[in-house]
């Protein structure tokens, strides 16, 4: 559990601190990278740091970890992720993403509802291709779809009070 609570820590240090404080970065890459942290989510980051580590540094512990918290450890070079956007994306703007090397899953689109103002489509990325995709200004957040989901109250739903489920 410390190792794992270390690594997050040092994986959150290089992806938001150092990068905030390096003063021999270009302002066009300190633009870059703020594009990357406004529209990825912080488990998205996580994840890609993790992928990458284990690319250069093979460690069983860590993969151990990752295959814990659900992610893909097949082929560390690439990562499944939710793109959020305003509308179906065009024919131009379709082969803008997959020039890059992403894998667009168009039937899986689900469009902006209710209090959702973004809808969202399912993609495989290449885990070094973030930040050109996040640079792109149709992109309105980018999230991980590699993650383990869990009931929230227990194995199963509150049946108190007189709750039974009801079974047609």
């Amino acid at each position: 559990m410390n190792r794992l609570i270390i690594l997050l820590a040092a994986i959150s240090f290089v992806l938001f601190i150092l990068p905030a404080v390096s003063c021999q970065e270009s302002q066009s890459e300190n633009q870059e990278n703020n594009g990357v942290l406004e529209k990825a989510s912080r488990q998205l980051l996580i994840q890609i740091g993790l992928k990458k580590e284990q690319a250069t540094n093979p460690d069983p512990e860590r993969l151990e970890q990752m295959k814990s918290m659900g992610m893909n450890t097949d082929n560390l070079e690439s990562q499944r992720i939710f793109i959020h956007l305003e509308q179906t994306l065009s024919s131009s703007q379709t082969e803008e993403i997959e020039t890059l090397g992403v894998t667009l899953y168009p039937d899986s689109w689900i469009p902006p509802v209710g209090n959702h103002p973004t809808g969202f489509l399912i993609a495989d990325m290449p885990v070094n291709r973030l930040e050109a995709l996040a640079e792109l200004d149709y992109v309105i957040r980018l999230e991980t779809a590699e993650s383990q989901l869990e009931p929230q109250n227990g194995a199963r739903p509150d049946v108190e009070d007189g709750l039974e489920p009801q079974v047609e």
